[in-house]
């Protein structure tokens, strides 16, 4: 029997993990009906994710039967907000002085003002636009992601390299979602003893601490080391992203909380569901009856 396999695609990082194409290749051998739900707020990753399938598909020819799904296929249809000029910023780029480039086999235009560069275009060829960015005063401002039809479907809003507000648009270029970036702080309990299995090579504060630690090791007996407390708490801070959807003005205080509700409109009551095993344990609690699976 036919089933329907689901992998959910939330991070580049997971996407090329060995586990998601050996689990993508099993279900597409096994003769499922596959679709891969690409849902990253980093809209125009969704280019990246072409490009690895395109990529795979050259190895195995079963990968053209699976079906690419973006949020932006799935909220074409939904109503939306009419975005003022500040939040769309659509640039007008005839007045400026542009330049072409190749770039690892795509072509790429940069527009200058006085020498300044305000916007670089990214296509596949000379009819498929792929991502806008938009620079002030050389600090990149907007990201424009394109969809395959040429028209724009995703606008970022960026401050420090780092979007802080995007907006997902329908077809008529109104915005359906808004995905806004918050930070809080987060503290973790890291275990420095020489005998641990963790390394904690990305915090300056425990590589100090570790170091710390192996020297007082040195200096005191065997016995004594051992009732040493090798634990250090870190704090950092992580990002996550609230989302809001104006077809109905429901508000997620999460992005997994939104994912429930977009994958909530493709499963079925035998649909196997695949997600990255590094977000597991904050996704399952969203779907506690599903049974999900890892690659």
């Amino acid at each position: 029997m036919q089933q329907q396999i689901i992998f959910l695609v939330t991070s580049l990082d997971g996407m090329h993990k060995p586990n998601f194409s050996i689990q993508l290749m099993k279900a597409l051998r096994q003769g499922h009906r596959v679709s891969v739900l690409v849902a990253m707020v980093n809209f125009e990753a969704v280019w990246t994710v072409r490009e690895y399938l395109n990529r795979l598909a050259e190895k195995e020819d079963r990968v053209a039967n699976l079906n690419l799904v973006t949020l932006a296929d799935l909220f074409e249809e939904e109503s939306g907000l009419t975005l003022t000029a500040s939040e769309r910023h659509a640039a007008d780029l005839t007045s400026f002085d542009e330049r072409l480039f190749a770039d690892n086999q795509e072509q790429v235009k940069r527009y200058l003002s006085a020498g300044h560069l305000v916007a670089e275009l990214r296509q596949l060829d000379d009819e498929t636009p792929m991502v806008l960015r938009q620079y002030h005063s050389d600090q990149l401002t907007q990201i424009d992601t394109y969809g395959l039809n040429g028209q724009v479907v995703g606008v970022e809003k960026m401050q420090g390299e780092v979007a802080q507000t995007s907006y997902l648009l329908n077809k008529k270029g109104e915005a359906v979602l808004r995905f806004v970036r918050h930070e809080r702080p987060i503290e973790q309990v890291l275990n420095l003893s020489a005998s641990s299995a963790m390394i904690a090579t990305k915090f300056a504060e425990a590589k100090q601490s570790a170091a710390a630690a192996n020297m007082t090791k040195r200096e005191l007996t065997k016995a004594e080391a051992a009732a040493v407390d090798h634990t250090q708490i870190v704090t950092t801070t992580e990002a996550y992203y609230g989302v809001l959807a104006y077809s109905n003005y429901r508000r997620f205080d999460d992005v997994y909380a939104f994912y429930q509700a977009v994958i909530g409109r493709l499963l079925t009551p035998d649909t196997r569901l695949y997600v990255d095993l590094a977000v597991n344990a904050v996704f399952s609690p969203q779907m506690p009856n599903q049974l999900i699976f890892n690659y």
